[in-house]
C-alpha cells in the first residue's frame, strides 16, 4: 500500500484546508523536480496536542505516512517537524514553510 491512491490524497487535503476546527503546519522542500512534504497537523485545533506529523512525496505517488505522533508533550511534533525539514535542507533540498510560500507568491504577482 505504498501508492498513493488519488482519492485518498484528494480527501486528506481536503480534511486538512478546509475543516474549520483542524490546523496544520506545512513545508514544501524541492530538489532535483521532486518534492517532499512535512505537516504538523492539529485534529483538536486550537488545542496543540494531540499531534502528528505526516510526510508525503507527492510527485512519487507516496501514500503520506506518520513520522511522529504525541499526546502529551507540547511541542513535540513542531520541533521534530523542524528538525526533519532542516535535515533535508542539509541534503541540499530547498523548504519553504507556508508562509514563506504565501509571501513569496503575493510578492512575485502571482
Amino acid at each position: 500500500m505504498k501508492h498513493l491512491n488519488a482519492g485518498f490524497a484528494v480527501c486528506l487535503l481536503l480534511f486538512l484546508g478546509l475543516a474549520p476546527e483542524v490546523s496544520a503546519s506545512a513545508w514544501t522542500c524541492q530538489q532535483a523536480g521532486l518534492t517532499r512534504q512535512v505537516v504538523v497537523f492539529y485534529p483538536d485545533a486550537p488545542a496543540r496536542l494531540p499531534c502528528k506529523v505526516f510526510y508525503s512525496k507527492p510527485d512519487e505517488n507516496v501514500v503520506p505516512h506518520v513520522l511522529w505522533e504525541a499526546k502529551n508533550t507540547q511541542n513535540y511534533c513542531e520541533r521534530k517537524a523542524a528538525e526533519f525539514v532542516e535535515k533535508l535542507k542539509s541534503s541540499g533540498w530547498r523548504c519553504l514553510d507556508d508562509f514563506e510560500k504565501t509571501n513569496q507568491t503575493i510578492g512575485s504577482g502571482l
